[in-house]
């Protein structure tokens, strides 16, 4: 209780209220007690938040002072409060799948789409998770294949499909899908005898049908959107397939495996051009990569490659075009251009699918030219190749420095490749030799008879100049004219020769050089080989796989010749010892 004593510091002013104060302010003589005791309080609260006492100051107003938080203590809340909340994100991040609804997602969307593709659809699990990213995984995707011949096998099937999912969404109960993941997906793309794919009846389903649905979806669409109970299902704006496989299958052929496919296309989208990556492994190359942009025009149902590379066994290849027809079979427009590029990997890309001998070495520089066109059961390549003095070596053939123009057309279709490839060429090689043994040693054997020196008979396997003209069709290559000259003969002819295990069937007029026709032309036998200009001209056949020809006298150009039966005989007789093979 306070008092109406006054502190020292005020003991002035309580005097002079005691001594001039009337009997009227007697009745008021509390009010200045009152106001030292007001003024006594305030320092008690400064003392107090000081967290000290006045010694001057009665007890009577003191009380027990309280120090701050300590640090320690501080960081001990803190960290409470933030395993809290962790441990309340993990209990959510377990806890909440349990309480989403993917029955929602099998009963909406999943029908969704065997309706869109008129095709079976089975899956083992769905799950949902919500770490690291909140998405549904379904294993053991299998669609199943709607063609009448192909009923209860699988058009495609995949390890694991997984759906990246948007968080918010998700929590309201709608399923918006960012991102769509294919581990390990298979298709099988199966060629009917018809010729069309047993993708057809997707792309095909009738206008009227899908007008239909659109008009039912209009009209359910208030209804769902009232209850709750459906979303919408967005297209997802990112794709990646991994590890990958397509399976080519036509009856009665050899299925085409095309296996490791990773694919990646970020940022989706039909306003503008978005990017893309792929690769795919093919037996006997290395991995083939296509990278760059797409730009997808929804209105004209085409997809636009903008500078797209193309990587292939050491080949990096500029590649542009596109491919139309989205909604039906697709239809392909795709050109490749590129001056100077080195002709070695494009020989081994060639011979792996056996359109040039694997034991040639070719380098040097070609322009190469490109373009697949056409839909899709039925594409056609187109190739052409300029060779710009490229060194050509070959082991059963020959070598040289190789110049010329070559186009060659595959279409695709049943049969092997080498019946089906279509062409035309005209190559010239200079300074080059034989490379086949067997045929030098049949060369030098019939120089050195006619007296020809080591040297000559040297001279004799190599040659200036080799020119062909050639048309390929029909799984053969049809040699319209063949001219070869060296410093001791010169050849011309023509024939033919398969493309499948390479065989020959050429007939050639060989004429020696004025020199060996004077030393080999004693005889009255040889006058009837000598042309106009006195060289002896012997024809000849040339029959048999390419490794080891058999090399005999043409009879039929013999008997045009006017040779006597039996000098004919001889004649023959005495070649057959010279090239027999050996």
């Amino acid at each position: 209780m306070l008092t109406n004593s006054c502190l020292p510091r005020h003991h002035m002013a309580c005097a002079d209220n005691r001594i001039g104060a009337s009997h009227d302010d007697e009745r008021h003589s509390w009010i200045p007690t009152l106001q030292a005791s007001r003024i006594i309080w305030k320092q008690t609260v400064i003392a107090y938040n000081a967290g000290s006492k006045n010694p001057a100051m009665s007890d009577a107003v003191t009380s027990p002072t309280f120090a701050l938080p300590s640090r320690r203590y501080k960081i001990k809340k803190a960290a409470s409060i933030g395993f809290a909340a962790l441990g309340f994100l993990l209990v959510t991040l377990v806890v909440v799948p349990h309480f989403v609804d993917l029955g929602l997602f099998k009963r909406t969307y999943l029908p969704r789409v065997e309706e869109a593709l008129n095709r079976r659809i089975d899956v083992d699990e769905v799950r949902l998770s919500l770490i690291p990213t909140p998405s549904i995984r379904m294993s053991s995707l299998k669609i199943f294949d709607s063609h009448p011949g192909n009923a209860g096998s699988t058009f495609f099937s995949a390890q694991q499909v997984q759906l990246r999912l948007r968080f918010w969404p998700l929590m309201s109960g709608r399923f918006e899908v960012s991102e769509l993941v294919l581990d390990k997906p298979t298709f099988n793309l199966v060629k009917q005898p018809d010729g069309t794919f047993n993708y057809s009846d997707i792309a095909e389903k009738k206008t009227s049908a899908g007008a239909r649905r659109e008009t039912r979806k209009r009209a359910e669409a208030p209804k769902a959107s009232s209850d709750g109970t459906a979303a919408p299902l967005f297209i997802p704006g990112n794709l990646r397939v991994r590890d990958g496989q397509l399976n080519v299958i036509s009856k009665g052929q050899t299925p085409v495996n095309i296996k490791g496919i990773d694919l990646s296309l970020r940022d989706f989208s039909s306003d503008a051009p978005f990017p893309f990556q792929a690769s795919f492994s093919y037996p006997g190359l290395k991995t083939i990569s296509l990278t760059g942009d797409l730009d997808y025009q929804e209105e004209k149902a085409l997809v636009e490659l903008k500078n797209n590379i193309l990587k292939v066994h050491d080949l990096t290849l500029p590649l542009q075009g596109s491919i139309s027809n989205l909604s039906a079979t697709l239809r392909f427009n795709l050109n490749l251009r590129s001056n100077n590029v080195d002709a070695k990997p494009i020989f081994q890309v060639l011979s792996v699918f056996g359109l040039a001998p694997r034991d040639t070495e070719v380098a040097g520089p070609m322009d190469l030219y490109m373009n697949v066109t056409g839909p899709l059961n039925s594409l056609v390549t187109q190739v052409r190749g300029l060779f710009k003095d490229v060194k050509v070596h070959g082991k059963r053939a020959l070598k040289g420095t190789l110049t010329g123009d070559v186009s060659i057309r595959l279409p695709v279709g049943a049969g092997p490749v080498s019946r089906r490839l279509q062409g035309n060429g005209k190559l010239v090689a200079r300074d080059g030799e034989l490379t086949n043994v067997d045929l030098i040693k049949k060369v030098e054997r019939v120089t050195g008879m006619i007296g020809l020196s080591k040297d000559e008979q040297r001279q004799a396997t190599t040659f200036q100049t080799m020119e062909t003209d050639f048309v390929i069709g029909g799984g053969y290559a049809e040699f319209t004219r063949l001219y070869l000259i060296n410093p001791q003969m010169e050849v011309t002819g023509g024939g033919t020769m398969t493309i499948e295990q390479p065989t020959l069937n050429l007939t050639v007029d060989t004429a020696l050089s004025p020199q060996a026709s004077t030393r080999a032309g004693r005889g009255r036998v040889t006058t009837f080989f000598k042309d106009k200009q006195g060289r002896i001209v012997v024809p000849l056949k040339v029959v048999g796989p390419v490794e080891n020809p058999s090399v005999d006298l043409n009879a039929g150009k013999l008997a045009e010749t006017g040779l006597p039966q039996n000098a004919e005989k001889g004649f023959s007789s005495f070649f057959k010892r010279l090239f027999r093979s050996r």
